[in-house]
C-alpha cells in the first residue's frame, strides 16, 4: 500500500472529510484530494503533524515496517527458490520456519511454510499442513489477495487428507474450493475496469491454468485412464503439449515448463510404441523432447512477452541445469525404445544428450 492509499484509509475509518483534514494541515483540500490520488506527496515538515492526527507514528504513516516486511519476504523467496530448483529442499523448511518466527502473522510466510511442507512430505507433515492451511483459511478473506491464499490452502490440505487415506476430509476441503466456472479470478476480471489490475490477473489465470493442466494430464498418465478408449491419453497429452507450444512460442519458457513439455513429448513417443508403433511419430516427438532438454540449460531470468502470459517473470536454470538431460538420457534406455536403439536417428538423439552431459 502506497502513502495516498495510506491516507484515505486513515481519513475514512476516522470518519473525516478531506475539507476538515485540510483545515486541520492548513492546506486546501484540493492538495488533500491530489495526495490520496497520488498526483503529489505532502511535504516532509507535515508528516509529524498528519501522523499525529490520526494517532499513529510517522513510521507506521509511511510503512516503514512493511516495508522491511517485504524486503524480508523477498530475500526468503530467492533463496527457497535457488535451494528448491537445485534440490536441496532440506535446507528450506529451517529457512521458511526461522521466517515465520519473526513474522508469525504473515500470511505470506505462512503460505510458503505451509507448501514446503507439502513439497517435501505430505504424510510426514500432515499435521503441520493442516494446521496452517486451516488458519490460512480461516484469515485469508481479509487479505488482499486471499482468494490465491485460500485456493492454496485448500488445494494442499484436500490432497494431504487424501495421501493419508481420509477421503471424506479430502472431499470437505475439495467443496471449500471454488469451481472454475465461478473462480474469484475470472469474476474480478469481468467487473474491474482498472488497466494493470486486468492485464496481471489475466496473465496469472493463464499461467495457473497451464501448470495445473499438464499437472492433470500426469494424472491421467499415472492411472491408466482409458475410459474413452486406450488412446485417450495419448490424445490428451497431444493436445496438452500442442497448447504449451501455442502459449510459449519458439520455447520462450521458464525452466519447469520446458521440463512439462519434455515429459509430454517422451509419453506421446512412449504411449504411440504400443497404440500405433509409427516409427515418424515416435521420432518426431523424442525429438522434440530432447530439444525441450537441451534448451532448458540455458534458461535464463527475462520477462514473457506472449498476449496470455505478458509479464510473467522467468527465472534462471537452477545452477544443477542438467537435470532434466540427465533424466530423458536415463528414459531412452527404457526397453519401450529397444526397437529404435540401432537407428541412426535415435543414436543421433542420445549423442545429443550425452554431449551436453
Amino acid at each position: 500500500m502506497n502513502l495516498a492509499n495510506k491516507l484515505k484509509e486513515l481519513r475514512k475509518a476516522k470518519n473525516v472529510s478531506q475539507e476538515k483534514f485540510a483545515e486541520y494541515l492548513g492546506v486546501s483540500y484540493q492538495a488533500v484530494s491530489k495526495w490520496e490520488n497520488g498526483v503529489t506527496s505532502p511535504d516532509i515538515l507535515l508528516l509529524p503533524d498528519i501522523a499525529r492526527y490520526f494517532g499513529i507514528t510517522v513510521d507506521e504513516l509511511l510503512q516503514v515496517e512493511q516495508i522491511e516486511a517485504d524486503k524480508y519476504f523477498e530475500e526468503c523467496s530467492l533463496k527457497a527458490e535457488r535451494l528448491f530448483r537445485d534440490g536441496k529442499r532440506a535446507e528450506i523448511i529451517p529457512l521458511w520456519l526461522e521466517a515465520y518466527q519473526k513474522m508469525p502473522n504473515d500470511i505470506r510466510v505462512k503460505e510458503m511454510l505451509m507448501s514446503i511442507y507439502f513439497d517435501t512430505d505430505k504424510i510426514k507433515y500432515q499435521n503441520e499442513i493442516i494446521e496452517l492451511g486451516t488458519e490460512i483459511y480461516n484469515s485469508a478473506a481479509t487479505e488482499k489477495d486471499g482468494s490465491y491464499y485460500r485456493g492454496q490452502a485448500v488445494m494442499e490440505v484436500a490432497q494431504t487428507y487424501s495421501a493419508i487415506g481420509n477421503d471424506q476430509k479430502a472431499n470437505d476441503w475439495a467443496k471449500k474450493a471454488f469451481q472454475i466456472n465461478h473462480c474469484q479470478e475470472m469474476l474480478f476480471m469481468l467487473i474491474h475496469d482498472e488497466e494493470d489490475w486486468l492485464t496481471d490477473t489475466f496473465c496469472f489465470v493463464n499461467h495457473w491454468y497451464l501448470d495445473m493442466l499438464f499437472h492433470m494430464a500426469a494424472r491421467l498418465n499415472m492411472c491408466h485412464v482409458n475410459c474413452y478408449g486406450d488412446d485417450f491419453v495419448h490424445n490428451v497429452n497431444k493436445a496438452v503439449a500442442g497448447l504449451l507450444e501455442v502459449a510459449y512460442p519458439n520455447d520462450d519458457m521458464g525452466y519447469e515448463s520446458l521440463h512439462h513439455l519434455c515429459i509430454l513429448h517422451r509419453c506421446i513417443a512412449e504411449e504411440e510404441v504400443s497404440l500405433g508403433n509409427d516409427e515418424t511419430v515416435v521420432r518426431k516427438h523424442l525429438a522434440r523432447a530432447v530439444a525441450c532438454a537441451v534448451k532448458s540449460i540455458g534458461v535464463k531470468a527475462h520477462t514473457l512477452t506472449h498476449p496470455l502470459l505478458c509479464g510473467w517473470k522467468i527465472a534462471d536454470a537452477p545452477s544443477d541445469k542438467l537435470q532434466i538431460v540427465r533424466a530423458l538420457r536415463e528414459e531412452l534406455d527404457w526397453s519401450c525404445f529397444d526397437a529404435y536403439r540401432q537407428k541412426e536417428w535415435f543414436i543421433e538423439l542420445t549423442k545429443k544428450l550425452d554431449a551436453n552431459l
